[in-house]
């Protein structure tokens, strides 16, 4: 509503300015330079408008070009010292720049974009159950705080901690049930004959192989890609996630706030204790690991090989939404991370373990690679259910996350029991 209002007043603003000026002798010289003063609003998404002020513009739109980071954009109105410009999408931060016949003038300022991104429901329809299916006709119950993650081509896998399962589900919102049945139990099979007792995290390799975190059980566990499970070995973990580039696993033990290295083949290894009720562990394209400590409400990093740990984001003083750059932020219980290519982070706000709604995190948020800015990727402090964009995005009780290679976000939505994808644009 705010772009909008802003909108209508940049376009009041222009049209008010043309009817003051009748520049009717105004003519364009092409011997001199076309020059950017400043433009208005200096941030924005796509569908704002922007009043760019300068000198030596033409009234002839043929002739002229606006871009923003390399992206033409939409103009909608030129005065002699104005242009009302709309921009477009997926344009990007970047550069503003008016092109005249061959003659470039740029803005000192880049236009910050503002990307829009929309949440809707992939699986699920609210109701705790056990039902495969397609969209929502599938059920889940994610009484317990569970995660998820995505393979190469862009199957989700997904902890059902009270269905005692791991569910799969297609690109398409089709899910099927890859190990497990329902039964609560310990057993080694394949499919339907195998039993969980509290499948809590997942984690896929380069090859489809799930692990999974089995912590009642005191067990780590593999699943093959045609649903047989087997035994890794007897760990109490929670949290997983896995090097991609040589399938090292990495294990959170909660309980006693520790994290485990798990290589190919091996046995876990202690590499990291001391730990406050440690949630989730990512890995970046460079081994080094980002952990979730949800009981100090603090995003960590540990140097890969050394294991030398910094907090990145947030500050154990105190809790709740706020946004900003490393230490400035706060986090409320954090539970899920994921990264993505560019090792941006990704985090699950509430990792509360009895799900209350007056977490103030009931959100995603987003961590800047290596300028550990947190800003609210989508959601807010209202819990509840509705697909839509920015804070009108509602979950409640947001605690696994997952992004794929396409940069599509999935997060497990514990209490409306539904699987919600997130999609830029």
């Amino acid at each position: 509503m705010k772009t909008i209002i802003y909108s209508l007043q940049l376009s009041l603003l222009l049209f008010a300015a043309m009817g003051c000026k009748k520049d009717k002798g105004f003519v364009h010289d092409n011997n001199a330079p076309v020059v950017i003063d400043k433009f208005t609003p200096e941030a924005g998404a796509a569908g704002t408008e922007v009043l760019i002020y300068g000198s030596n513009f033409s009234t002839d739109t043929t002739g002229v070009t606006v871009t923003v980071n390399g992206v033409k954009a939409l103009i909608t109105g030129i005065i002699s010292d104005h242009i009302l410009v709309v921009i477009p999408v997926k344009a990007g931060t970047g550069k503003v720049m008016v092109s005249i016949n061959g003659k470039t003038a740029e803005g000192a300022k880049d236009f910050q974009y503002q990307a829009s991104y929309k949440v809707t429901t992939l699986a699920g329809n609210g109701t705790a159950g056990f039902a495969d299916g397609i969209g929502t006709k599938a059920l889940f119950n994610f009484e317990d705080r569970c995660g998820l993650d995505v393979d190469d081509e862009g199957n989700l896998y997904v902890a059902d901690s009270k269905n005692y399962s791991v569910r799969k589900i297609t690109p398409d919102g089709t899910v099927t049930t890859l190990a497990g049945n329902g039964e609560f139990g310990y057993q080694e099979g394949k499919g339907d004959a195998a039993r969980f007792q509290l499948p809590t995290d997942v984690a896929v390799d380069k090859d489809g192989n799930v692990f999974v975190s089995d912590p009642f059980s005191w067990a780590l566990r593999k699943i093959s890609p045609d649903g047989t499970t087997t035994l890794i070995d007897w760990v109490q973990a929670w949290g997983l996630g896995v090097d991609k580039r040589n399938g090292t696993l990495y294990c959170v033990n909660s309980t006693s706030g520790k994290i485990y290295q798990v290589p190919p083949g091996g046995s876990p290894q202690e590499i990291i204790s001391g730990l406050n009720n440690p949630a989730d562990v990512a890995v970046d394209d460079q081994g080094n690991l980002f952990v979730t400590e949800s009981g100090s409400s603090l995003i960590k990093k540990f140097t890969a090989g050394t294991w030398e740990p910094a907090v990145i984001a947030g500050d154990a003083s105190g809790t709740g939404l706020v946004n900003g750059v490393g230490s400035a932020a706060r986090f409320e219980y954090p539970w899920g991370i994921a990264i993505d290519a560019q090792n941006n982070l990704f985090i699950a706000g509430n990792g509360s373990k009895d799900a209350p709604s007056s977490n103030s995190n009931q959100c995603i948020r987003f961590i800047t690679a290596n300028t550990w800015n947190v800003s609210t990727y989508i959601g807010g402090t209202t819990a509840g259910f509705a697909d839509g964009t920015g804070a009108a995005g509602l979950f409640n009780v947001p605690t696994g996350v997952a992004v794929d290679k396409n940069n599509t976000v999935y997060v497990v939505d514990r209490v409306n029991n539904r699987i919600r994808m997130i999609t830029s644009e």
